[in-house]
């Protein structure tokens, strides 16, 4: 071969270099390098981030993502707010109260598109409507009923009319199942993810009557992907292809649950294998709702929202829900 015909085919494999690099595998680019704040500890909840670090989603964003476990002394808002995380998950209203505070977020994707809330009970109580909870005793998640599952539920009575006094509340001790319903201490547990205890219950052959939250018009999002508005306004490519690769992650979690389990395992070995794939089973229809895209967000459960905070003197004022949420990263 002379030396004009390799000079030919160098200059072709730079060309194909380059072209290459134009197409999104660029070798110059450094990956950026993303934290993820994650609220609660690790479990299939989380599947999608399991699924896009696994299978190279992020690696094809060029992006480099370390998750952080949550816990019950973690806030999550404040870790993105002083820049130790990029990205967090939170539930919506904590976002609409922490904008009513000037501090500032955007959710950008959301977990679940239908929430997961729930009472549930023993089919022998016969409690199959909000109405059926008069007169019961019904487990709350904190005494002084503030947390945000508290106050669905009382917004779930409200919505009902039903006056809150005929019910006696009880703080649940034992998250186990259905333990706190077999052993008789509680007649009805309020503020339940549909995708955990009950899931629990049901593998200890414990047949159930559940109360939908989203049934009753209390709809509001449960685990929402979001951002500081400094990194929305500065880097919104990093957003749009970190929502990208989560959203293909939570895909494949949806067409491999079995799969998917297995990956858990490898952020908390002690989590139990089979309560995993039937937890991430449980999901799948609060996750991909069939009528829009995984992730996305609808006004009218912001609107919701911000409904239930000002009728519980939560925020004093409505506030513009479009620097709350957008679907704009949304593939």
């Amino acid at each position: 071969m002379n030396k004009i015909h390799i000079r030919f085919f160098s200059t072709l494999a730079v060309m194909a270099f380059f072209i290459n690099a134009c197409a999104g595998g660029n070798p110059f680019r450094a990956n950026d390098k993303v934290n993820v704040q994650l609220s609660w500890f690790p479990s299939v909840e989380y599947a999608g981030f399991y699924a896009a670090i696994d299978q190279g989603y992020y690696a094809d964003e060029n992006i480099d993502v370390t998750l952080t476990s949550g816990d019950p002394t973690i806030d999550v808002l404040n870790e993105v707010d002083s820049g130790n995380a990029q990205f967090g998950i939170s539930t919506g209203d904590s976002l609409i109260i922490a904008r009513a505070k000037q501090q500032n977020f955007l959710a950008v994707a959301t977990i679940f598109r239908k929430s997961p809330l729930v009472v549930f009970s023993l089919q022998e109580e016969g409690i199959e409507k909000p109405s059926d909870l008069n007169g019961k005793k019904v487990g709350v998640i904190s005494p002084d009923l503030s947390t945000t599952w508290d106050v669905q539920f009382l917004a779930l009575l409200q919505s009902m009319g039903i006056d809150r006094n005929n019910l006696n509340f009880s703080t649940i001790e034992d998250y186990h199942g259905a333990n706190e319903l077999t052993s008789g201490n509680l007649d009805a547990m309020s503020g339940m993810f549909a995708t955990n205890e009950p899931v629990m219950a049901n593998m200890e052959g414990n047949e159930l009557n559940l109360i939908y939250y989203q049934d009753y018009g209390v709809n509001v999002y449960a685990n929402t992907l979001f951002v500081s508005e400094e990194l929305a306004q500065s880097n919104p490519d990093l957003i749009s292809r970190f929502v990208k690769a989560t959203l293909r992650g939570y895909q494949f979690a949806i067409e491999n649950p079995e799969a998917i389990a297995v990956l858990a395992l490898n952020y908390d070995e002690t989590l139990d294998l089979t309560f995993q794939q039937e937890v991430m089973k449980a999901q799948i229809p609060f996750i991909d709702t069939g009528d829009a895209p995984i992730g996305s967000m609808d006004e009218s459960v912001w609107n919701s929202t911000q409904k239930i905070l000002l009728d519980f003197g939560l925020i004093s004022a409505p506030i513009d829900l479009n620097l709350v949420f957008t679907n704009k990263f949304i593939p």
